[in-house]
């Protein structure tokens, strides 16, 4: 009596150009896979160069206009010495005024 057959385990295909065709194939997929994640690697550091070139060349504004406003408060109080005095003796009062204990 003829059985069909019910083993259900794999059985490869034993034949050696399949199985170079797939190890051709699967190094074509890791040549891709790391050309891919090169290629991202490069446009994030790309993108993170020019987000950095970009902060400092705002940061270097900032300093500038800084340092213009400095330079504003020094010839302002150079060019009225006593009523500079005023303006920080009063604010000095007021701030330890305000944060004086009760």
């Amino acid at each position: 009596m003829n059985r069909p057959n019910t083993d259900n385990a794999f059985q490869p295909d034993a034949n050696p150009s399949h199985l170079d065709a797939a190890k051709e194939n699967l190094g074509d997929a890791r040549d891709a896979l790391k050309d891919g994640v090169t290629d991202a690697m490069d446009a994030t550091a790309a993108a993170a160069s020019e987000a950095k070139a970009e902060i400092e060349e705002k940061l270097q504004g900032l300093l500038d206009q800084g340092k213009g406003m400095l330079t504003q408060a020094e010839d302002l109080i150079r060019s009225k010495p006593l009523a500079s005095f005023g303006v920080a003796f009063a604010a000095g009062y007021l701030v330890a005024a305000l944060t004086r204990r009760k």
